[in-house]
C-alpha cells in the first residue's frame, strides 16, 4: 500500500490545497488554473523537479466536455457505463480539491433536471469528475456568500444533494471555519475569514457514514488571544513581521531564531515602500479626532469612544445628505432592495456629530470635522470604528475600505481580498506587505520566492494571497473530516477500499497527535497514550459509532 495519497487541484490559483494536501503527505497529479500569473507561480513553487511532468491546464472546460445527461441519476448511470470521457485527468487519485467561484445556477434545471441548472458554472466541470473519477474525498471551499439568503436554498442546497446523489457523505448544513478561531499550533492565523468548506467522503470507503459538523474551533483558544505582530506561527515568526520583533529575535540569543529573523526581514523587504505618506492625510485627521474623544474621558454603554454604526461625516454636507435620503426613499417597498437601515445610519451620524460637536468643531479641536470633510477620498470621510476602548491608531489594525475607514485593534486581521486593501499596521504606520499577506494565508516561503522569481507585480501577490484558500485551515478541517470518518487505525481497516488513503489517515492522526500534544504542554502536562487516544476522538468530533452500511443503496433522484 502507498503511503502517498494522490490529488488534483481545481482552481488551484497559486496552490493553498497544495500546500495544504502535500503537508499531509499528498502528491498532485493535474492542476487547473485559468490565471497565467497565479499558475506560473504555482508551476515555480510546486512542480519543479520530479513534479515536473504534472499535467497543467488553463482551461478546464477542455478537458471537461458537456455531458447529455439532465439528472444526476442519468449522470451516475453513465458515468459507470463509461460513456463520460475526460482529457488529462488522471484515472485514479483520493482527494478532489476545489476552492471555485460561487456561481448561481440558473432556473433552467427546472424544466429538464439538475445538471440542466449549473451548466456554464465551474461545479458543473466538478460534478463530471466526481461523477467519472469517483474520488474518494472531495473537499470544496467557497465564500460565505454560498449560504446567504439567496443561494442557501439553491446553489448550495444543489451541490450537497448533487454529491449525495452520486453515493457521496455530506452535510445537509453548512460547515463554516476561519483560521482565527484555531490555535495557532494547529494552523490557525490572525485572520478573520469564514470560509464554507463542503467536504464529501464516498459512501463505500469510509467507516463511519454520519455526516461531519466539525469541530470547528480549537478546544480552549480564544480569537482575541491573537497579537498580529506578536504571536507565533508554526514558523515560530509573527505574521506582521514588526521592527519590535526583529529586534527582539536578533537579541535572543537563539541562534535559530536570530536565523528565521534574517530570512522573514529579507523577504519584508525595504519598509518605506509600504509607510503611509503625504497622501494618507487622513490617518492624522482621525488619531486627532480620537485623541479628542479619549481626552473627553467617557466610554459610552459598549466600553467603546464610537457607537457601532458608521459614521458618515458627510451628513454635514446638504447636497450628499439630500441624494442619499432620496436614495433611500427610492428604495423603500421593495423586496430585497428596501434602504431602511440607510435612513438609520444618516440619522444617528447627525446625532453623533451635533453630541460631539466640542470633539469635532473648533480651533480646541484641531477642527478635525473639517478636516476630514476636505479628505480627498469619499470613502474616508466615513469611519468604521471596532476598536472599542483603543486609545491610538497604534494599537490598531486599519483597512480603507470603499465602506469607510474601518479600524480594529491590532489582534486579528479581517479577511484579506483579492483587491489591493491590504490592512495597515498602526504601529508602525505602513501597510502589511505582500509577505506578510502570505503569512496570514499560512503560506510557505517557497511561494512569495518563487513570486520573487518570477518578478510579478506586487499587485499580483496581493490578488493572489487574497484569492487563496487558507492553509493551516484546511489542514484543520480535514485532519478532522478524515478522523471523523475513519477514526481509529482499527477503524480504517474495516474499509476494504482505503487504498492509498490510508496515507492521508496517518498524516492526519500525526497532525491531530501533535496538537494533542501541544495543549498538554501548554497545560504542563503529558498525555499518555488511553488519553491521547480519547483526545484523538474529542477531535474527530466525538463520533458515534459507525453506521450500517447498506449493501445496495438507490440513487437519490435530484431534478
Amino acid at each position: 500500500m502507498s503511503d502517498q495519497f494522490t490529488f488534483i487541484d481545481l482552481f488551484a490559483g497559486i496552490g493553498g490545497f497544495h500546500a495544504a494536501l502535500a503537508g499531509l503527505g499528498g502528491r498532485c497529479v493535474y492542476v487547473a488554473e485559468k490565471d497565467s500569473f497565479a499558475r506560473d507561480v504555482y508551476k515555480s513553487a510546486w512542480l519543479a523537479g520530479e513534479h515536473q511532468n504534472v499535467h497543467v491546464t488553463d482551461d478546464i472546460n477542455e478537458d471537461v466536455p458537456v455531458d447529455v445527461a439532465h439528472t444526476i441519476d442519468e449522470l451516475l448511470r453513465r458515468a459507470e457505463a463509461g460513456e463520460i470521457v475526460l482529457k488529462n485527468i488522471p484515472e485514479e487519485f483520493d482527494v478532489l480539491a476545489a476552492g471555485f467561484p460561487c456561481q448561481a445556477f440558473s432556473k433552467s434545471g427546472n424544466q429538464l433536471g439538475v445538471l440542466d441548472s449549473m451548466r456554464g458554472t465551474l461545479f458543473y466541470n466538478i460534478l463530471m469528475i466526481v461523477a467519472a473519477r469517483r474520488p474518494k474525498v472531495v473537499f470544496l471551499e467557497n465564500v460565505k456568500n454560498l449560504i446567504g439568503p439567496e443561494h442557501r436554498e439553491t446553489t448550495f442546497k444543489t451541490i450537497v444533494d448533487s454529491l449525495k446523489g452520486l453515493r457521496y457523505v455530506v452535510n445537509d448544513d453548512p460547515t463554516v471555519f476561519s483560521p482565527h478561531l484555531i490555535a495557532p499550533g494547529q494552523g490557525g492565523g490572525p485572520q478573520g475569514r469564514e470560509r464554507v468548506y463542503i467536504l464529501a467522503v464516498r459512501e463505500d470507503v469510509a467507516a463511519n457514514l454520519t455526516p461531519f459538523d466539525g469541530p470547528k474551533t480549537s478546544m480552549g483558544w480564544s480569537a482575541d488571544r491573537w497579537e498580529i505582530g506578536a504571536t507565533k506561527l508554526r514558523d515560530g515568526a509573527p505574521a506582521a513581521i514588526t521592527t519590535d520583533w526583529l529586534r527582539s529575535a536578533a537579541a535572543s540569543g537563539d541562534d535559530a531564531l536570530a536565523a528565521r529573523a534574517v530570512q522573514t526581514e529579507k523577504y519584508v523587504g525595504n519598509l518605506a515602500e509600504y509607510r503611509l505618506g503625504e497622501d494618507d492625510a487622513w490617518y492624522d485627521v482621525y488619531e486627532r479626532l480620537l485623541g479628542n474623544m479619549v481626552n473627553q474621558g467617557k466610554l459610552n454603554k459598549r466600553g467603546s469612544w464610537f457607537p457601532g454604526h458608521p459614521i458618515w461625516f458627510q451628513v454635514e454636507e446638504k447636497e450628499w445628505l439630500a441624494l442619499q435620503r432620496a436614495d433611500a426613499k427610492a428604495h423603500r417597498g421593495l423586496e430585497r432592495k428596501a434602504r431602511d437601515w440607510k435612513d438609520e445610519f444618516l440619522s444617528k451620524s447627525q446625532n453623533f456629530i451635533t453630541t460631539y460637536t466640542p470633539q469635532l468643531e473648533g480651533e480646541e479641536s484641531g477642527d478635525v470635522l473639517s478636516k476630514i470633510l476636505n479628505l480627498k477620498n469619499n470613502a474616508w470621510r466615513k469611519l468604521e470604528w471596532q476598536a472599542s476602548d483603543a486609545e491610538s491608531l497604534t494599537e490598531c489594525l486599519i483597512q480603507l475600505r470603499p465602506s469607510g475607514v474601518r479600524v480594529k485593534k491590532a489582534t486579528y486581521t479581517p479577511a484579506l481580498v483579492a483587491i489591493n486593501q491590504a490592512p495597515i499596521l498602526g504601529s508602525e504606520k505602513r501597510r502589511l506587505t505582500p509577505y506578510e499577506a502570505g503569512r496570514l494565508q499560512l503560506f510557505p516561503d517557497d511561494v512569495y520566492q518563487a513570486m520573487l522569481d518570477l518578478k510579478q507585480p506586487r499587485t499580483q501577490s496581493y490578488k493572489q494571497f487574497g484569492n487563496a484558500v487558507h492553509v493551516g485551515t484546511v489542514q484543520f478541517a480535514l485532519s478532522h473530516f478524515i478522523l471523523h470518518h475513519f477514526g481509529t487505525e482499527g477503524d480504517a481497516r474495516d474499509s476494504t477500499n482505503l487504498g492509498s488513503l490510508a496515507g492521508l489517515l496517518r498524516g492526519c492522526r500525526r497532525h491531530v497527535s501533535e496538537w494533542v500534544q501541544e495543549v498538554a504542554e501548554e497545560e504542563g502536562s503529558e498525555v499518555a497514550e488511553p488519553a491521547k487516544e480519547s483526545w484523538l476522538q474529542v477531535a474527530a468530533g466525538n463520533a458515534p459509532a459507525k453506521a450500517t452500511r447498506p449493501e445496495s443503496r438507490p440513487l437519490k433522484h435530484v431534478s
